[in-house]
């Protein structure tokens, strides 16, 4: 194998991770970015309390919304762990001495389908309480939602 192709071959499997790992840091980090800036005292992924401070939640939408928080809390962590384990996997992969590139590509994708389904399941989150908020809370939603997925 050539000099050429060997550093070709090593800058492909160092960059897939890092693109890996830079996609998952950007993505937990914009979903949490624009909290922070609205939350004041709460901490950046404390959206229950975004949504208390800044939509009026009445008693009535709160405990509709509480079972839907608590689950969607669940569900995120769980979520959340599945993109560090393919992390993890994929850095495993990519740290043996000869690199498989089947195995390297195996590991990407279930990273970036870890990444997805945390996406997914963060703006069906928000889909699902939009049902319970009147038109100009809704609209707050959907505008808090627009910029942290767009916010740089």
């Amino acid at each position: 194998m050539t000099s050429r192709v060997k550093w070709m071959l090593i800058s492909v499997l160092l960059s897939a991770p890092l693109a890996g790992g830079t996609a998952w840091l950007v993505t937990d980090w914009t979903l949490h970015r624009h909290g922070e800036s609205h939350a004041h005292d709460h901490a950046p992924t404390d959206l229950h309390a975004w949504m208390h401070e800044h939509l009026d939640i009445t008693p009535e939408q709160h405990e509709k919304l509480e079972p839907l928080e608590a689950e969607f809390e669940k569900l995120r962590l769980k979520l959340k762990d599945d993109v560090r384990l393919a992390d993890v996997a994929l850095a495993q992969t990519i740290r043996e001495p000869k690199v498989d590139e089947a195995a390297m590509n195996t590991a990407l994708e279930r990273l970036n389908k870890a990444q997805g389904a945390l996406q997914k399941a963060t703006l069906d989150h928000f889909f699902v309480m939009k049902r319970y908020l009147r038109p100009a809370q809704a609209a707050k939603l959907l505008e808090w939602t627009h910029d942290s997925l767009t916010r740089d």
